[in-house]
């Protein structure tokens, strides 16, 4: 049997679109739950109805953009790009 850790090797090499999207939306889901946010009251937070936010924490939607916007913003973090390999000085830099 595989470890999770070769499944998400796995997933990275076979679908990287969705393994990156399955990341940020798992980073987004500890954050809710750490705040002790329900998916009703970020619905509220961040104008993204709760059905929504629902189907994409158990992974039936993958959300867009704008929807990882206004989902991040309103759990107190932003999107941002960086070049690969780069530690967070670096890119800050780069």
């Amino acid at each position: 049997m595989k470890s999770f850790d070769d499944l998400q090797k796995d997933l990275a090499q076979s679908d990287p679109d969705l393994f990156i999207a399955l990341e940020i939306v798992g980073k987004l889901m500890a954050a809710r739950d750490r705040m002790g946010l329900s998916q009703r009251q970020l619905s509220k937070l961040s104008g993204v109805p709760q059905k929504t936010i629902s189907r994409i924490e158990n992974g039936i939607d993958i959300p867009k953009i704008p929807t990882l916007l206004k989902l991040a913003n309103s759990l107190g973090f932003e999107l941002s790009l960086r070049p690969k390999g780069l530690d967070e000085q670096a890119a800050a830099l780069a």
